[in-house]
């Protein structure tokens, strides 16, 4: 029987019911979902998928990525509601998919482990598969593992063997009107200029589980938790200065600012005294890259609200990197975790100050930054000893 997998968290538990139902049924995974937007948790929720079959002893065909061809098919449905019209067209672009790869395998029948979500119509789901696996000559596998407490057994198992699992069903469209309902951003559509994989991203997500799998291979113990963060995104930051608009780069963490017309005083500051304000371990990091005492920083403070600014050659300097311009910074920036140091020592761990980095001192400027910060619920593997 082949067996369409959609995500890991819905396959692991069907899966492991489909084997008690028929015993005497060999199986064959099969993920195909174009649908999962981006990319990158397309490849996550793959990769989860792989474990999970390993873990079962199911051998596993990996479908393309098939986008193009999806949005083609759902064209004019972007706007229905989930479990509308856009969802029952996914669900036959997939099952038709599969039923061709049941037949030209030579299987009798397939099912879905779409049965298993509590977000699809299971009898929507029973009528389709069995329309399109009389088109191939296979049967359409129709179980029910949501009775007698299936959904609250399967949130246990996913929990217990440390999946992954996702806060959104797939496509692009029912994310974006589920973050629109719940007020907040969809980070998941996001990415930085500079490539780094930022805190609550796909990407944060992926090294996550990389490093759960790399755990598991060195047969290590750990323990998969959840931290809730409050994460930082830049969504617009610019300076302006002399009718120009100057290449910047705005530090993490800083709050959105509209300010016109306000002067900079810049001044020099002791970084001995910077480094007596913050904790020993952000002295320890900084102290490694700093020549203390001799040296300072000068720094611009901004006339008309609490905005810093920072010249490159003074960033240079405290990070210990080599940039030659502001624009080589925003393609290539340091560590997240190295900024959040910096902003430490200039302004306090707890602090929001606009941080502005500027090839060159400006003596006056238009701030324009729009920056969001957003609670996320961040997979953490912590390995034990």
């Amino acid at each position: 029987m082949l067996v369409h997998i959609c995500c890991s968290v819905d396959s692991h538990y069907f899966l492991s019911e489909l084997k008690k139902a028929y015993p005497q049924e060999s199986f064959v995974g099969f993920f195909y979902n174009p649908n999962i937007h981006p990319k990158a948790e397309h490849d996550l929720r793959l990769s989860d998928v792989r474990r999970s079959c390993d873990m079962l002893k199911i051998p596993l065909i990996e479908g393309d990525y098939e986008l193009e061809k999806w949005l083609s098919s759902v064209k004019g449905q972007e706007d229905e509601p989930e479990k509308g019209a856009r969802c029952s067209t996914c669900f036959d672009v997939r099952l038709e998919k599969s039923a061709q790869i049941a037949k030209d395998l030579g299987e009798r029948a397939f099912t879905t482990t779409l049965l298993s979500s509590p977000m699809k119509e299971q009898e929507i789901l029973y009528q389709q598969g069995d329309i399109i696996a009389q088109g191939y000559g296979l049967d359409f596998v129709k179980i029910n593992v949501r009775k007698d407490g299936g959904v609250q057994k399967q949130n246990e198992l996913a929990k217990r063997d440390n999946l992954y699992r996702q806060n959104y069903c797939g496509c692009q469209f029912a994310l974006s009107k589920q973050r629109v309902k719940q007020d907040r951003l969809s980070l998941e559509m996001m990415s930085e200029i500079g490539g780094r994989a930022l805190p609550g991203s796909i990407e944060d997500r992926q090294k996550s589980f990389a490093l759960r799998n790399t755990l598991e291979s060195n047969d290590k113990n750990y323990l998969l938790i959840q931290r809730k963060q409050r994460v930082w995104r830049l969504l617009q930051g610019r300076v302006f200065y002399n009718d120009c608009v100057p290449y910047s780069y705005i530090l993490v963490h800083s709050e959105s600012r509209h300010i016109k017309n306000t002067i900079i005083n810049w001044v020099n500051v002791s970084l001995e005294f910077l480094l007596e304000q913050i904790t020993p371990n952000h002295h320890q990091y900084l102290a490694n890259t700093l020549q203390i005492p001799a040296q300072s920083v000068r720094l611009g403070f901004s006339k008309k609200d609490d905005s810093v600014f920072l010249c490159l050659k003074d960033f240079v300097m405290m990070c210990g990197e080599q940039y030659r311009s502001v624009l080589e910074l925003v393609y290539n920036p340091i560590a997240y975790d190295a900024e959040l140091m910096i902003r430490a020592l200039l302004c306090g761990s707890e602090s929001v100050n606009p941080i502005i980095i500027v090839d060159e001192e400006i003596q006056n400027t238009n701030i324009d930054i729009k920056a969001v910060f957003q609670e996320e619920k961040l997979f953490t593997p912590i390995p034990l000893s």
